[in-house]
């Protein structure tokens, strides 16, 4: 029963194999004990009281024994039971059962004749795993109510136990049709358990060696249908993570590839004689040195994403009064903006309050919002940035009238090198200006999240505690 399936038809078996023998068991004592006995008690101790009121009015019967053997040969012929004649003095004169008076004294007590010869009625059931019966004395008086003699009625549950036989076989017969239905509906009902528990093991095994999966079908109970949703989500998320990393690779090599490729074919051209032209020398150096300031911010942001994955994001934090701040910090891409004929608007309140912040830090994470505004805001459209206190933090908002993001990216673009779907081409930059600017937000207690609309812009909020 190592199976998953072998157990779970064991535990639809165990219950009947052991609540079921125990009920029949309890079920058959009750109705012996309860109904059986007690009417053969009923009925004996009837036959007794009407012996005895014979016997009462013939007290020969229970003074000699030729007499009482006669009187129970005549009797016996028209009872089923065994009957006793004893007289006063608790010896047997007579009886239907030659054995019976050993039986009288193997089932009843000293204590119980004494009873009868002391003139008390007395009734003996006795039910055990081999002797199941009942014996009751009567005791005979005259009409000066003076005991001449003992009557005694015997029975067993011979008779009566054919009468339950039928009952045992249909009983033992509805245990093994229970049995075999609970077998069989045990093992429909573990197959159907089994099959989707071992499709979506199967289905964990595929993922740990690194293989593809097709979706794992949502069938069974809610918690197997949870577990196979949560395996599919899994699959998903590693094949985009794959993707990503692909993608990243490609971004990188790209980006890299470009300014690597100028100063290839700048220091090319040098060493087959354009370093005899001053002019020319110039201008290949000046732009060497400007493919290398270009692949400053890439190796920048690779630095940082590794501190971030390191836990090692530093702050230089000080005071910095945000309404001096920032102004400056937007000329540059407000200049940025208008040279791409897009319209710029700026709220910054002169009343702002003033923060302990790494401006630094935090000049990178607005500046990644507005270049991503520049980058995907056509001509024509709007960049705003806007700056607010409220009572318990700072708001800094940088909106855009660009496509937007589709609600399920609104998580996924906070990931290393996450592109949308849409994007067939390399964009420029590797994908970790947003993750940059979230990490750097939240290093400093912060919180940036997005709100957009597909067609009609994105609106990136800050927000930073006030009591920085």
């Amino acid at each position: 029963m190592r199976s998953l399936r072998g157990r779970f038809i064991l535990s639809h078996l165990l219950p009947i194999v052991l609540v079921v023998p125990l009920v029949s068991i309890i079920l058959l004592y009750l109705l012996e004990t309860q109904i059986l006995l007690t009417e053969m008690s009923e009925d004996i101790t009837e036959k007794a009281d009407l012996i005895a009121e014979i016997v009462s009015v013939r007290p020969e019967l229970v003074q000699n024994s030729a007499q009482a053997e006669a009187y129970i040969a005549g009797v016996s012929i028209y009872v089923d039971q065994g009957v006793l004649l004893i007289d006063a003095t608790g010896n047997v004169l007579a009886s239907t059962d030659t054995t019976a008076g050993d039986s009288v004294q193997e089932n009843v007590d000293q204590s119980d004749i004494e009873t009868a010869v002391a003139g008390d009625r007395s009734l003996v059931i006795t039910y055990g795993l081999t002797e199941q019966g009942a014996i009751v004395l009567v005791p005979v008086k005259n009409i000066n109510q003076q005991l001449i003699g003992i009557v005694g009625v015997t029975d067993t549950l011979a008779g009566a136990a054919s009468q339950f036989s039928r009952l045992r076989f249909i009983i033992v017969g509805v245990l093994l049709f229970e049995l075999i239905l609970a077998g069989i509906i045990g093992y429909v009902l573990a197959r159907r358990l089994e099959k989707p528990i071992g499709r979506t093991a199967a289905a964990v095994v595929e993922i740990a060696n690194g293989r593809q999966i097709d979706p794992v079908p949502l069938e069974g109970p809610t918690e197997i249908r949870e577990l196979a949703q949560a395996v599919n989500i899994l699959s998903e998320r590693l094949r985009l993570l794959e993707e990503s990393r692909r993608r990243s690779l490609a971004n990188i090599v790209h980006e890299l590839g470009r300014p690597l490729g100028a100063i290839r074919s700048a220091v090319y051209v040098l060493r087959h004689g354009a370093d005899d032209d001053p002019q020319v020398r110039e201008e290949l150096l000046g732009g060497i040195e400007e493919s290398i300031e270009n692949m400053q911010p890439i190796l920048d942001d690779l630095s940082l994403l590794h501190g971030q994955v390191q836990g090692s994001i530093q702050l230089n934090r000080r005071s910095v009064a945000l309404s001096d701040w920032l102004p400056p910090l937007l000329l540059p891409w407000r200049a940025a903006a208008q040279e791409k004929e897009l319209r710029w608007q700026s709220d910054i309140p002169p009343d702002l309050p003033t923060l302990n912040i790494d401006p630094d830090r935090l000049a990178q994470a607005i500046g990644n919002l507005l270049s991503n505004a520049v980058k995907y805001t056509p001509a024509g459209g709007t960049i705003t940035v806007s700056a607010v206190a409220t009572s318990g933090e700072i708001l800094i908002q940088v909106k855009d009238t660009g496509p937007g993001v589709f609600s399920e990216e609104r998580e996924r673009i906070f990931e290393p090198f996450y592109r949308s779907q849409a994007d067939r081409r390399f964009p420029q930059g590797l994908g970790l200006g947003l993750t940059i600017a979230r990490d750097l937000v939240e290093a400093h207690g912060g919180l940036l999240d997005l709100d957009s609309t597909v067609g009609e812009g994105s609106c990136f909020t800050i927000h930073l505690p006030a009591n920085l």
